[in-house]
């Protein structure tokens, strides 16, 4: 849980753009843009998992 709290952590204001993007697109442009939600999640455990370890440690190389 310590890797998704740092991730969350350092990402913030980017999960913030791209929620209130998806959101104006959602909102102006067409409702299909909510399959962009599910997407946004999935993408977030994934480079949580892959970037940081089970201490909440950066792996970058």
């Amino acid at each position: 849980m310590k890797r998704y709290a740092k991730f969350l952590k350092q990402t913030w204001y980017l999960w913030l753009t791209y929620a209130v993007v998806t959101g104006l697109l959602i909102a102006f442009v067409s409702p299909i843009f909510w399959a962009v939600i599910p997407m946004m999640i999935v993408n977030f455990f994934y480079f949580a998992l892959v970037r940081y370890n089970d201490d909440g440690d950066f792996i970058g190389a």
